[in-house]
């Protein structure tokens, strides 16, 4: 198993406005896109960053799944790119 579209679709999720808005309105429409086992999916869609890492999330990628909780998307941090 290769977590090179996982940590693809993270970083697409921190860099690309189009994508996180995507994301916000249907986070597994946005994963379509995206060569995606189906426990990285569930991972994704479950939102927590601790479900990413053993799927060989980056570290710091899997924190911009946090992005798309209502509560965090106001954090100063998410905006610095």
């Amino acid at each position: 198993m290769s977590s090179y579209h996982l940590n693809r679709f993270l970083f697409d999720l921190k860099m690309h406005e189009q994508l996180f808005n995507k994301a916000l309105a249907n986070v597994k429409e946005a994963m379509n896109q995206y060569d995606l086992t189906p426990e990285e999916k569930d991972a994704l869609a479950a939102g927590d960053p601790r479900k990413l890492r053993p799927l060989g999330a980056h570290g710091m990628l899997a924190l911009y799944i946090m992005r798309l909780h209502p509560e965090f998307r106001t954090n100063v941090y998410w905006t610095q790119k």
